[in-house]
């Protein structure tokens, strides 16, 4: 009769221990609470920033969970896509203290594409908004 309390006691003993892991490692913020939306973009090399306005938007919408067109939501940091980026949305609060969050100003943002070719043929620098 002990040995089958000793059998149940180890048992019990590895599920709490595997929820604790499973708390720690997806649930406790790795800092603080912070200013700002909620998520942040990770870029593919590791870079974290703030989330432009249609970002913001995009992620406030209502998908179906099915939806292929609802954003990718990283878990972890360092976790990657099916097709190996680790870029992606990610809470503010999963991403290390060491990592930088880098500030974007919002309305003054504008990505420059040399030699892009307009209409008319004409070559050059021409300013773009952001492709998000």
């Amino acid at each position: 009769m002990s040995i089958l309390f000793i059998i149940i006691g180890v048992v019990i003993g590895v599920i709490l221990l595997s929820i604790g892991i499973v708390y720690l490692r997806y649930f406790i913020p790795l800092r603080p609470q912070e200013n700002g939306f909620e998520y942040v973009y990770v870029n593919n090399d590791g870079t974290v920033r703030e989330l432009y306005n249609d970002e913001i938007e995009y992620l406030n919408e209502k998908f179906h969970p099915a939806d292929g067109a609802r954003p990718y939501v990283k878990s972890r940091y360092k976790s990657l896509t099916p097709d190996t980026k680790m870029s992606g949305f990610i809470q503010q609060n999963r991403v290390p203290r060491k990592v930088e969050i880098k500030n974007v100003a919002q309305e003054s943002i504008l990505k420059k594409t040399e030699y892009e070719v307009d209409e008319t043929g004409a070559s050059g620098i021409f300013s773009k908004s952001p492709n998000i």
